[in-house]
């Protein structure tokens, strides 16, 4: 069974009009999604926005229902070289705003004895790639980092880009999610489209206006992506 998690409902209402829908369950305050895509078995929830709803949800999957992999999809903000409507796979991820170098010395952006950057699976990534050579589709790989700001400024950023290279793309879930999944060793991608870019004059009505199209677009991607994994 594959789990899909997406933080806002734009994100996730593409699948449901594909979906057939066998059950759901609620668990804590999240509303679990079973059944079928094609011929894919699938369980599909919204964590709702932030880290802590991420691990939240993604602790369910693994736990509850076993799942064999994890995708994360939804929007994100660009960096360049992204542009809008460009599709990103991570290649890993990172948080951007943890911290530990008051009181240790641990580079900026990693916890403890955890990984700085979760990377990708590399046989998701390789399949991936593939299909978006099929599709019409833009896309790029690199990295993306998480937090719990809706990022507007990229000095923002500043510290953890000193760590983590070739940064395309920032959210509000996929670090949390990748870090349950290398804790459980379940396979993880992330696929997100970019809605807005970090400190364009206009990037909040950007998001507002065009985030539920760039949503949609990349859930048909991700459709297509289930077709051909394991």
């Amino acid at each position: 069974m594959v789990g899909i998690i997406g933080a806002l409902d734009i994100e996730l209402n593409f699948f449901f009009e594909h979906m057939i829908i066998a059950k759901t369950e609620l668990i804590a305050d999240k509303t679990f999604y079973i059944g079928k895509i094609g011929n894919r078995e699938v369980v599909i929830v919204k964590s709702d926005i932030g880290k802590v709803n991420a691990t939240i949800t993604a602790t369910i999957l693994a736990n509850h229902y076993k799942v064999a992999t994890i995708i994360n999809t939804g929007v994100a903000g660009g960096l360049k070289p992204a542009e809008l409507g460009d599709i990103v796979i991570a290649k890993g991820l990172a948080y951007f705003d943890a911290s530990l170098t008051a009181i240790d010395d641990t580079p900026y952006g990693k916890m403890g004895g955890d990984p700085l950057v979760v990377e990708t699976d590399e046989v998701l990534l390789k399949k991936a790639k593939s299909v978006f050579d099929k599709l019409d589709y833009k896309y790029r790989v690199g990295h993306i980092v998480s937090g719990d700001k809706f990022v507007t400024k990229l000095r923002y950023l500043d510290k953890i880009s000193k760590n983590v290279d070739n940064i395309l793309a920032c959210e509000m879930e996929g670090m949390a999610i990748a870090m349950t999944a290398y804790k459980f060793n379940i396979p993880f991608i992330s696929i997100r489209g970019i809605s807005d870019l970090v400190e364009d004059y206009m990037q909040t009505n950007t998001f507002l206006k065009l985030s539920k199209q760039i949503a949609k677009k990349t859930s048909n991607f991700v459709m297509a992506f289930l077709e051909i994994i394991e």
